[in-house]
């Protein structure tokens, strides 16, 4: 069928390029590239016949940092910042169905950075899965994450009973996890009334086109016709979150005017920014709350208020 054909032109285009076009050693040839990788992703991948008789097409492929673009070019660098670490791929085979699919088991190098880059690819609509932390099913993939794994399972045809063989697949592959399966504790933070359903995602970097402001968790709201947002920057210490406030304060000081916030947290401020509108920031420790465009200050007073109360109590 014209998909096998693609897969294995897909893998031989990979196998070429990881040989840089020379000869093999005889080192080379003694070592596979099926051994080459982390012998925890060999294992959590489905053994032959244990689900269906879905077996392994040809030997699984790993891939590292430093070659990651080779197996996705354009999303690499993306990965890459979300701590990935390393990714086993496998095609298999489904005889009695004439089928194939290809699974992907990344590691990231924390729950949350798995939670982040699993995030970057959902969307509210999908049918959402109680699959590892969570999972969904899109057209004829289902990814989900668990603990430092991020997962993708990808078939060639779109039918029911295919969908059904994906969802057996992807929990087979969640029960050999060991990781708790749990959502980040700091998205309990948010509050709920408001909130954009699967609308919380995790940055590492740049928040808010900021280089100063890292490691943030970002949550979607709606009151009426007024959307609005709320960030939670994880600073490492209390001194590296006043110094971020008094930078993002500095940076919205040419957009209208300012005043303290006072009440909330260890220090804080109300301001203006040119595309959301008005933002109210303050710092508790090493955590920086920032309400972006809320219907009015009020609302955003008691979300900080609420978020504030949670986080000294957990």
């Amino acid at each position: 069928m014209w998909y096998k054909a693609v897969i294995a032109f897909l893998v031989s285009m990979g196998l070429l390029a990881a040989c840089g076009g020379g000869q093999p050693s005889e080192e080379e040839e003694a070592a596979p590239e099926a051994t080459s990788g982390g012998s925890d992703l060999l294992a959590l991948l489905p053994a032959d016949g244990v689900v269906s008789d879905w077996a392994k097409d040809g030997e699984p492929r790993f891939f590292t940092p430093d070659n990651l673009w080779e197996f996705i070019n354009g999303a690499a660098d993306g990965y890459v910042m979300y701590g990935f670490e390393e990714v086993v791929t496998a095609d298999y085979s489904m005889g009695s169905m004439d089928q194939q699919a290809v699974i992907d088991i990344y590691r990231m190098q924390d729950a949350v950075h798995a939670f982040g880059i699993y995030c970057q690819e959902r969307y509210p609509d999908y049918e959402f899965l109680d699959i590892g932390a969570e999972g969904y099913l899109g057209g004829t993939a289902l990814n989900f994450w668990h603990g430092p794994y991020y997962v993708k399972l990808t078939v060639f045809d779109e039918s029911d009973e295919l969908k059904e063989q994906l969802r057996n697949l992807a929990k087979e592959i969640s029960r050999k996890i060991e990781h708790e399966a749990v959502q980040p504790r700091e998205a309990e933070y948010f509050p709920t009334e408001n909130q954009k359903a699967r609308s919380i995602q995790f940055l590492p970097r740049d928040v808010l086109g900021q280089s100063y402001l890292r490691n943030a968790f970002e949550v979607q709201y709606q009151s009426g016709d007024t959307d609005y947002k709320i960030v939670a920057v994880l600073a490492e210490d209390a001194e590296t979150a006043t110094s971020g406030l008094s930078e993002y304060r500095e940076f919205l000081s040419g957009s209208g005017e300012q005043k303290d916030l006072e009440g909330l947290g260890d220090e804080g401020f109300v301001g203006e920014d040119r595309f959301y509108g008005k933002v109210l920031a303050v710092r508790s420790g090493n955590n920086l709350l920032m309400v972006l465009g809320p219907p009015s200050e009020e609302v955003g007073k008691t979300a900080l208020s609420a978020m504030l109360s949670k986080m000294t109590a957990s």
